[in-house]
């Protein structure tokens, strides 16, 4: 790890430098040595106390290194745990801090995060101008999850199978409809969306299949439905589990035949357009209790894909903010530009419950109540007020214990609750892991949450 150090202390982060170890190159630089800062994976810089005659300038010299337009972190070394130093520091826009008296081992995990942000903010990048995914680039993703989900998905994205999404609300089903239809030999054609659960059970018969002239009361003139007007393009049906039994039989009988007929018309008419359908309730729970049918849920499901909630995919969640804030700050003209270090934990750590939508409306909430170029905790919803810069966040103790919660929770989901095989997986005895899901407090997956 290449890091540069900004202080008038030369010896002493020499004498620093060796007791870090090999992990880390340390090298001394001005705030003038920009190709030489530029280079680095972090950058260290020295903040004295608040009564010492250079603190104003050092903190000006601070504030321009931490804007440095390669978005290297900068991390704030200070000699004093005095708090209101430490809010100047990261209000001046600094990814993170130390206080001088602390361990080694604290400054080598402050470095080691800072260096992580940074090989997240390079991978961002590289995904944008790669080409391994340049149909799906609309979709930004880093955590191996959803990259699993997107790779298969660029398979599927080829061919005409019907494909069903399932995902919990919020989780980006449309998005990666419409990924598909522009990842297809389709692109060139219509893609046409239909919330059903938006339609009116009076109306949304006559909203997918159209009618003709006189076909039902104020019906003064024919016309077309979303599966004509899809033509050979894509029609994707939102909320496919809301669907009424009697629609349930027609939308069937239109993907057995090919065909449909428009309201008071007896001419069948050919259906060429590819089906993507998308559910957030378990259509196969809705089978068993007999309200969705069998036969139209295996006709549907071709090619079944499920969307992570983002609590089980967290590596995207800054990914995620990020893109947010560029994308609202253009929109609202905000001089929003990064995103403060507790703040990022505090969504780090949040569990979404209304996922990428509810991260999404966080994130623009933050950029319209900023006004300087970092979101901090005060910007984000009240709910968030857990996190305070004077206890600087959980403890490692509470970090190591949320990350055993959700390993040991992710685990159980993908092995079915099957406690003996994820106990083998964490390659721990079956005591054991019951002994942590009591002391964690772990909610074992229902069976109708399981992913299959």
């Amino acid at each position: 790890m290449k890091c540069h150090f900004v202080d008038a202390r030369a010896d002493f982060f020499c004498v620093l430098a060796e007791k870090l170890g090999s992990e880390f190159s340390i090298e001394a630089a001005t705030a003038e040595d920009h190709d030489r800062l530029l280079s680095s994976d972090v950058i260290i810089v020295g903040l004295p106390a608040a009564e010492h005659p250079d603190f104003e300038s050092r903190l000006s010299e601070l504030r321009k290194i931490a804007r440095n337009p390669a978005g290297i972190p900068v991390v704030a070394f200070v000699v004093t745990p005095e708090r209101q130093v430490i809010r100047t520091a990261i209000s001046a826009g600094v990814f993170d801090h130390f206080v001088e008296t602390g361990s080694m081992e604290e400054l080598r995990l402050v470095l080691r995060r800072a260096a992580q942000f940074r090989e997240l903010n390079l991978e961002i990048e590289r995904l944008k101008s790669s080409a391994a995914m340049p149909k799906f680039c609309s979709i930004l993703a880093v955590d191996p999850k959803m990259c699993s989900v997107l790779g298969f998905a660029l398979k599927v994205a080829a061919t005409d199978a019907t494909v069903l999404i399932t995902g919990e609300t919020g989780t980006g089903k449309e998005l990666l409809a419409r990924a598909f239809h522009g990842a297809g030999p389709r692109a060139r054609q219509p893609f046409v969306a239909v919330a059903c659960a938006s339609l009116p059970e009076t109306l949304i018969e006559a909203e997918l299949f159209g009618h003709e002239r006189g076909a039902f009361t104020g019906a003064t003139a024919a016309r077309r439905g979303r599966f004509e007007a899809a033509e050979r393009g894509t029609i994707f049906l939102d909320e496919i589990g809301e669907l009424s039994p009697g629609l349930q039989v027609k939308l069937l009988r239109v993907l057995q035949e090919r065909t449909f007929e428009r309201l008071g018309s007896n001419q069948a008419q050919p259906m060429e357009a590819r089906v993507i359908c998308a559910t957030n309730r378990n259509l196969r729970e809705l089978v068993r209790s007999g309200s969705f049918r069998a036969d139209l849920y295996y006709r549907l499901n071709t090619i079944e894909l499920n969307v992570p909630p983002l609590r089980e995919r967290r590596d995207d969640i800054v990914p995620l903010a990020y893109k947010f804030l560029q994308v609202y700050a253009e929109r609202h003209k905000r001089p929003a530009q990064r995103i403060g270090q507790i703040a990022i934990s505090a969504l780090q750590e949040y569990d979404w419950p209304g996922n990428v939508r509810e991260l999404q409306n966080v994130m623009e909430r933050a950029v319209v109540l900023s006004e300087g170029p970092d979101i901090c905790l005060e910007h984000l919803p009240a709910n968030f007020a857990g996190w305070n810069v004077d206890n600087g966040g959980p403890s490692l103790d509470d970090e190591v214990k949320k990350f055993k919660r959700r390993l040991i929770q992710r685990v159980l989901v993908e092995f079915g609750n099957n406690k003996v095989q994820a106990a083998r997986s964490l390659k721990i005895a079956r005591s054991s892991l019951h002994r942590l899901i009591d002391e964690l407090q772990v909610c074992t997956p229902e069976p109708g949450n399981m992913v299959n």
